[in-house]
């Protein structure tokens, strides 16, 4: 397997004390950069396999929202979801939270052009603007042999890394060693298989984990486990979870309420 190499916003910041200097590289666009729906209680698609799922709520008001789509009435909550559908995902909606909760939106600016920075992630992929931009933005983790490898499931360290950037905004950049990060999450967060996370990843997790600006994602999807378990794969009804709310964006249900019918 390839290491992977990790590329995030190209911006300093410290996590000695877990205490960032956070400063935002989202380019500012204008609506017709970006692909935004016109969300109405019509874009609901009534799935049938969902109730009584944990994550049931954030599905449904994603799917009002626009962000997600369907070809049947079934969304398979604990199916994998693969690294294409939660950039997308993931994408989508923190531009529609941005357009809707705040005054001067700060989105994720879709590519221009059909050049692709992935091998194996030609322009006529279906997520080819999505994974693009997220490149472009540079919060995304991506591979030193420069593949994407889209079909692939996503882990929960992956997860927990792309999102936990875009919501402080910080570069992952930090002048600890790898050894003090597992000792923290070790010792002072109490996780049991620290050694189990990529190095690459240790910094973001710490700092999910350790600082409110990081977004505390990992908390607010899995609870206080102390197993964190990096490599498991993630389901679809956990990535709707994690992707309701933003630190800086806001939250789907606030942008839900200041859209008209």
């Amino acid at each position: 397997m390839s290491k992977l190499s990790v590329i995030f916003f190209p911006l300093a910041f410290f996590l000695t004390t877990l205490a960032p200097i956070i400063h935002s590289s989202i380019v500012l666009a204008t609506p017709t950069n970006v692909e935004l729906s016109k969300p109405s209680v019509a874009n609901i698609i009534a799935f049938s396999d969902i109730q009584g799922v944990r994550g049931e709520s954030e599905i449904l008001q994603l799917s009002q929202l626009g962000v997600l789509e369907a070809d049947s009435n079934k969304f398979y909550p604990l199916a994998p979801i693969t690294r294409s559908q939660f950039v997308t995902w993931l994408v989508k909606t923190y531009n529609l939270l941005q357009t809707h909760n705040n005054r001067v939106p700060a989105l994720i600016r879709l590519p221009d052009t059909r050049t692709s920075s992935f091998t194996d992630v030609p322009s006529s992929h279906p997520a080819f603007s999505y994974i693009q931009a997220a490149y472009n933005a540079g919060f995304l983790v991506g591979y030193e042999d420069g593949t994407f490898k889209p079909n692939n499931n996503l882990t929960r360290e992956e997860m927990i890394v792309m999102k936990s950037s875009l919501d402080s905004g910080a570069s992952g950049k930090s002048n600890r060693s790898v050894k003090s990060f597992r000792n923290y999450l070790a010792k002072t967060r109490g996780f049991t298989d620290a050694n189990e996370i990529g190095d690459l990843y240790l910094n973001h997790i710490s700092f999910d984990l350790g600082n409110a600006a990081g977004g505390k994602n990992f908390q607010r999807v899995y609870g206080s486990t102390r197993l964190y378990e990096p490599k498991k794969v993630v389901n679809k009804a956990e990535a709707a979870i994690l992707i309701s709310k933003f630190r800086k964006a806001g939250t789907v249900s606030n942008a839900l309420k200041k859209i008209k019918p």
